[in-house]
């Protein structure tokens, strides 16, 4: 059995994109692509049509203050709760779209954590940039850690403009630790950056 993970050697060689149509175009776009790829016993696979939902990519930060082991969650209203009927006020890390192509993930960082939580962010590492649900949304997203004070964050923010109500709180990383076990943070990224820091705080407390 193999003890390293490697991905198998394909390229865009592999897939044959037959169509692509935008079907909805608002706040997010739907496009319906046709499309065909080499399978791994080395034959063609017959044409495959999907839906594939495009909202940009998408800056994720979990600000966390080293010298008290807090960190920030945003809590705010997210509508996928209506088809789920559930009342999806979500605890969240700070989050928000890459708006123009002259925008980098760092300046998008910054200016969210600041929206969202009256928070200005020192130094940004990036954990991962990974594929958030890739059966059908081509959303990728940007993982960051920022180091920062924590003192005076917290408090309700957001963006009128936007119809933005957002409540910023700053919490123990052990407090939130639990929160993903018990079920109030129920949202995908910030558990994952939350278990990462907690797998990475004692090299990053060392390396401090």
């Amino acid at each position: 059995m193999p003890k390293i993970l490697e991905p198998s050697k394909r390229s865009l060689a592999d897939v044959e994109v037959i169509s692509r149509e935008v079907v909805f175009q608002e706040w997010s776009t739907v496009e319906k692509a046709t499309f065909r790829h080499k399978r791994f016993d080395g034959t063609w696979s017959d044409p495959v049509t999907r839906e594939l939902h495009y909202v940009g990519e998408v800056v994720n930060v979990l600000a966390w203050d080293p010298s008290t082991d807090y960190v920030v969650l945003v809590e705010q209203y997210r509508p996928p709760g209506i088809l789920h009927n559930e009342a999806s006020w979500l605890f969240e890390c700070i989050a928000g779209l890459i708006d123009t192509d002259n925008e980098t993930p760092q300046e998008v960082a910054r200016r969210e954590a600041e929206e969202e939580a009256g928070c200005t962010l020192n130094d940004l590492q990036l954990i991962s940039h990974l594929y958030t649900s890739p059966g059908a949304w081509t959303e990728k997203s940007y993982l960051f850690l920022a180091q920062t004070d924590l003192s005076n964050v917290g408090g309700l923010h957001g963006l009128e403009h936007e119809q933005e109500d957002i409540r910023a709180v700053t919490v123990p990383h052990e407090e939130a630790m639990r929160a993903t076990n018990d079920g109030r943070i129920r949202d995908a990224k910030t558990i994952l950056m939350l278990q990462w820091l907690a797998l990475n705080k004692e090299k990053l407390l060392k390396s401090a």
